[in-house]
């Protein structure tokens, strides 16, 4: 059972890739090399979460590995089948129910099978476990970010796609960017899903984004945040310790004008004008805030924050740093890299 980000965490997946790139990938020779690196070292970044997280007594579930050559379905490519690198996307438990969706991205259309057996054992212990219906995609939708807006509210407006990252578990609410990532239609489908109360994020992100970019909570009145402007509204009366001045922040539209620019993460120009610049050890500048809360004592970071914990040591909290030195590429931390199946604590009302 689970219905916040920070009551004690009991049971959580975390993400998997192998040690090597899958040989059936058709990705330029020249990228290869710089591909195996990313692979073998985020096996052992994602291995060594799993251990701190088992240290903290956590029930750890992993994904199984899947192979899916290259194929077309109804006209839309799927070239590289994601890898269960990051199941905070597509999957929420809230509750005792596991919400399944689909996003605009063709290379996450399998994605399901690699948690089947994870899922299977929350199902047989009692959990409920349901899905969207599986869409119709383009190739056009790889993109979703920098054109994210023509996809979800014009061209794909009448599919059920969401993004579940959207959503940040309040007690008795999941604060929401009602506006996506996904479909009006797709948050509708979470609306009759769930008995959760829905609040409206607005926010810093303009009611568009991931959620877990800017702010977390350790208990049910403190906020961390990157600046008050990306705290949900809902939660504006609570504690906000402002981290801002000890953190970077992520030069997400540089990453994208990028990203676009070089025609995808699998081209060698990729590497050399974006990645490679750092040798792929870009953790000093993203992802702060996009923590795991293991309790309101212990908080998993994906980089060292000194200052962060001197602000934070007078409330008891922690941090404990894993780091993924790859984050750059998988767009993770260490929250997008896991799933919390279940936590200690009652549904409450934490938010008005």
């Amino acid at each position: 059972m689970i219905y916040t980000n920070w009551d004690p965490l009991t049971d959580c997946i975390v993400g998997w890739v192998p040690e090597t790139i899958p040989q059936h990938w058709q990705i330029d020779p020249d990228v290869r090399p710089f591909m195996e690196t990313v692979f073998r070292e985020t096996h052992e970044d994602l291995n060594n979460l799993a251990r701190l997280l088992e240290g903290f007594g956590v029930h750890v579930r992993r994904p199984k590995a899947t192979t899916i050559h290259p194929t077309t379905i109804n006209g839309f490519n799927i070239d590289h089948a994601m890898l269960p690198a990051v199941p905070r996307d597509q999957y929420l438990v809230y509750g005792e129910t596991i919400y399944q969706t689909y996003t605009s991205m063709p290379d996450r259309y399998f994605d399901g099978l690699a948690y089947y057996d994870c899922f299977r054992e929350l199902y047989e212990q009692g959990h409920n476990w349901i899905s969207q219906p599986a869409p119709t995609l383009s190739d056009l939708e790889k993109h979703y970010f920098s054109i994210g807006g023509d996809i979800y509210f014009r061209r794909h407006k009448d599919l059920l796609l969401w993004h579940t990252a959207t959503m940040f578990k309040c007690g008795d609410a999941l604060i929401t960017n009602t506006s996506g990532p996904g479909t009006q239609l797709g948050l509708e489908w979470m609306r009759r899903n769930t008995d959760a109360r829905i609040i409206e994020a607005n926010n810093r992100v303009n009611n568009w984004g991931h959620i877990d970019h800017g702010f977390y909570m350790i208990d049910d009145d403190t906020v961390i945040a990157q600046g008050e402007d990306y705290v949900p509204q809902a939660l504006r009366n609570k504690r906000i310790i402002d981290i801002s001045k000890h953190v970077k922040d992520f030069r997400v539209d540089e990453y994208m004008e990028t990203l676009e620019r070089s025609h995808g993460k699998y081209t060698l120009d990729y590497w050399k004008t974006y990645l490679n610049q750092y040798s792929g050890y870009d953790q000093e500048v993203a992802f702060e805030t996009n923590v795991l809360v293991v309790d309101s004592n212990n908080v998993i970071v994906l980089n060292d924050q000194p200052g962060v914990q001197e602000l934070v040591k007078p409330l008891g909290v922690t941090l404990h740093t894993a780091p993924l030195r790859w984050c750059l590429f998988w767009e993770s931390g260490p929250h997008c890299v896991t799933l919390d199946l279940s936590r200690k604590g009652v549904r409450r009302r934490i938010v008005e």
